[in-house]
């Protein structure tokens, strides 16, 4: 799976990349379809911060956006709400033989 991570904020920058790329891999590198992520990461003067995930499906793009005190926080909300909309994806698609 390629991930693309866009952001608007100066410093810390790889521990956000790099905690996003493991939190997606842990939960879509599974998945074939999944093609490609696309994260925006809100920058850091805000009081709330902001995270924008989409995935690429064969087909189809899901997106979601979650808010959170720290960046960590708002990534894993946005990868909950991701989760079913994979899942709901999956089961019209993929059926089991």
């Amino acid at each position: 799976m390629d991930i693309k991570v866009e952001r608007n904020m100066t410093e810390g920058t790889t521990y956000n990349e790099q905690y996003a790329q493991d939190l997606l891999g842990k939960y879509f590198d599974s998945y074939p379809f999944v093609t490609s992520a696309k994260i925006f990461f809100r920058g850091d003067k805000h009081p709330t911060k902001k995270v924008k995930v989409q995935l690429r499906l064969k087909g189809k793009d899901v997106f979601a956006e979650a808010s959170g005190k720290y960046h960590d926080i708002a990534l894993e909300n946005a990868v909950q709400k991701l989760r079913p909309q994979v899942e709901r994806y999956k089961s019209k698609h993929y059926k089991r033989a």
